[in-house]
C-alpha cells in the first residue's frame, strides 16, 4: 500500500516541479449537457437514447449512459466526460460534446442512424458538429479514404497521395486559409483542423495494415515499416505531438488504437528482456519509437501509449497485483513530460488503488427499467449458473467463441448450468440468426432482445460491444 502511494505523490510532484499547468479546460473533467427531441417518434420506439463515453488514456469506456426520451420525443441529460470528446449516441453517430457546454439536437426517426440530425444553437459542440460533415466533403469528398486491396506495387504512389492531402491541409491551417464561416472561433478552427488531419493519416494506417501485413503484429518487417511512415519526422507536430489528436471526431478509440497497434507497434508488443526492469523496458521501447521514425521528442502521442499500457485492460482486474502495476507505472514517469498524460494517468492510478481497498463502483448499475429486463430474463433459470454471453451475428469472435463452445456446453448439459446467448434482434435478425444457429448445432438458450432493451442491459452491465460475457450464480446474483 505504502508503495502505490508513494508512487502518486511521487508523479504529483513530477508535475508540479515541472512548472506544468493543464490551462485548457477542454483536456479536465467536467460535465456537459445533450439535451434535443426525437421527430417523428413511434409510440413503441426510441425510448431510450444510448450514449458511450470512451477514455483514450486508460483505453476503456468511463460510462454507457441510457438517456430517456419522454413521449413527445424530448430528452435531456447531464452528461460526466473525462475531457471534452467526441462521444458515440447510438443510432445515431459521434458527435462531439465539449466540457460545460450544451448541445441540442434532433434526430428524425423516419431516417437512417446519421440522417436526419440537425444541431441546434451556437455554442462549441454545436458549431464543430454542424461545420465538420461539411468541412470533410470540401477536402476528401462522400468516400472513404481507405482502399482495401491495393497491391504493394501501387501502395507507394496512393500513400503519395495521401501525404500530399496532408501537406495541402497543413498550408491551409497554417495560413488561416480553413473555408470555415467569420466568427469561428480558435479552438473550433483547431479542433475541425485536427479532424482534418486524422482522416488521411488514418487512411494511411489503416491500409498498412490491410493491404501489407498478414500475420501478428509484432512479426511484421521493421525496416519496411520505417520505410512507408518516412512522413512522420517532417509532421510531427501535426500528428503526434499534438493534444488537440484528442478531440477527433469519428471513430475516436479506433484511431487512437490505430496510431498504438500500428505505429508504435513495440510499446505492447517488444519482447522482454530477462530481469529488465520496467523502467528500463519502457526507456528502450520508447527510444525505438522514436529512433525509428527520427522523432525529435517522445511526444504527446507516445506518452498516451505508455500511459495505456500500464492501464491495459489485463493488468486493471481484479486478480492483478498491486506492485506489479506499481513497478510499471513507475517506469513511466521519468518519461511523461506532457501535464495533461500525467494528469489523466495519476488519476486512473489513483482510482485502481481505492477499488483495490474495496472502494470499487459495483459491476452492474442500478437502473430499474434495465433491472426488470435482467430480472425477466435470468427468472427462468433461478437455481443454475448462468452462462450468459451477449453477442452478434456481425461479430466474429462471438461466432467463433460460440463454436468452441459447444463441446462445454454438451457436457456440463446435465449438471445445473445453463448457457444463456443473448442478442439484439434488430443487429441480428431472428430468422437468419436461428439459421445459423441451427446450421451449427449451437446449444444452449438463446434470447433474442428488443433494441430498447439491448440498450438498457448495455447501459446497466456497462458494456458497448460484443463479445461481452457475465457470470450469475444460482441465487441470481452478478459475480465480480
Amino acid at each position: 500500500m505504502m508503495k502505490r502511494l508513494t508512487i502518486s505523490i511521487l508523479l504529483l510532484a513530477f508535475v508540479t516541479f515541472a512548472g506544468y499547468a493543464i490551462d485548457n479546460s477542454h483536456f479536465q473533467p467536467g460535465t456537459a449537457v445533450l439535451k434535443g427531441r426525437i421527430l417523428n417518434k413511434p409510440a413503441d420506439e426510441w425510448n431510450i437514447l444510448s450514449v458511450v463515453i470512451y477514455n483514450v488514456f486508460t483505453d476503456e469506456e468511463e460510462q454507457v449512459l441510457a438517456i430517456p426520451v419522454a413521449a413527445d420525443g424530448s430528452f435531456e441529460s447531464r452528461i460526466p466526460l473525462p475531457y471534452s470528446q467526441s462521444i458515440k449516441v447510438r443510432d445515431v453517430d459521434f458527435m462531439f460534446l465539449a466540457v460545460g457546454d450544451t448541445l441540442e439536437m434532433t434526430k428524425d426517426a423516419k431516417l437512417e442512424d446519421e440522417e436526419g440530425v440537425t444541431f441546434v444553437g451556437n455554442t462549441i459542440s454545436a458549431n464543430i458538429n454542424r461545420l465538420w460533415p461539411k468541412l470533410r466533403k470540401h477536402y476528401f469528398g462522400e468516400g472513404n479514404l481507405f482502399t482495401k486491396g491495393l497491391t504493394r506495387e501501387e501502395i507507394p504512389a496512393w500513400k503519395k497521395q495521401m501525404v500530399k492531402q496532408l501537406d495541402s491541409v497543413i498550408a491551409d491551417i497554417e495560413g488561416d486559409r480553413l473555408p470555415l464561416p467569420a466568427g469561428t472561433s480558435a479552438f473550433e478552427k483547431e479542433l475541425l483542423a485536427v479532424n482534418l488531419l486524422s482522416e488521411p493519416f488514418m487512411a494511411i494506417m489503416e491500409n498498412y495494415r490491410y493491404n501489407m501485413t498478414t500475420g501478428p503484429l509484432y512479426n511484421i518487417n521493421k525496416d519496411e515499416l520505417s520505410e512507408y511512415y518516412d512522413f512522420l519526422a517532417d509532421r510531427e507536430q501535426w500528428l503526434l505531438d499534438n493534444p488537440a489528436m484528442l478531440f477527433v471526431i469519428s471513430t475516436p478509440s479506433t484511431f487512437i488504437n490505430r496510431i498504438r497497434n500500428y505505429t508504435m507497434i513495440d510499446i505492447h508488443f517488444a519482447p522482454k528482456v530477462a530481469g529488465e526492469s520496467k523502467a528500463a523496458y519502457y526507456q528502450r521501447v520508447s527510444q525505438i519509437v522514436t529512433e525509428r521514425y527520427g522523432l525529435k521528442n517522445i511526444g504527446f502521442m507516445q506518452q498516451l501509449i505508455l500511459s495505456q499500457d500500464v492501464f491495459y485492460e489485463d493488468r486493471m482486474n481484479e486478480e492483478s497485483d498491486p506492485d506489479v502495476l506499481a513497478e510499471y507505472f513507475a517506469g513511466i514517469i521519468p518519461l511523461i513530460s506532457n501535464p495533461i498524460v500525467a494528469q489523466h494517468a495519476l488519476d486512473r492510478y489513483r482510482q485502481y488503488v481505492k477499488q483495490r481497498e474495496g472502494k470499487a463502483i459495483e459491476t452492474a448499475t442500478a437502473m430499474p427499467e434495465a433491472d426488470a429486463v435482467f430480472q425477466r430474463i435470468i427468472e427462468p433459470y433461478r437455481g443454475n449458473t448462468l452462462f450468459i454471453h451477449f453477442w452478434g451475428m456481425t461479430c466474429k469472435p462471438c461466432r467463433a467463441e460460440m463454436l468452441g463452445e459447444r463441446e462445454k456446453v454438451e457436457q456440463m448439459k446435465d449438471q445445473p448450468v445453463r448457457f444463456l446467448y443473448i442478442c439484439d434482434e434488430k443487429e441480428s435478425p431472428r430468422e437468419r440468426t436461428e439459421k445459423w444457429l441451427n446450421e451449427n448445432n449451437i446449444k444452449g438458450e438463446h434470447i433474442f432482445l428488443k433494441h430498447e432493451e439491448w440498450l438498457l442491459l448495455n447501459a446497466k452491465l456497462q458494456f458497448n460491444a460484443t463479445p461481452f460475457s457475465i457470470v450469475v450464480d444460482s441465487a441470481g446474483n452478478i459475480k465480480p
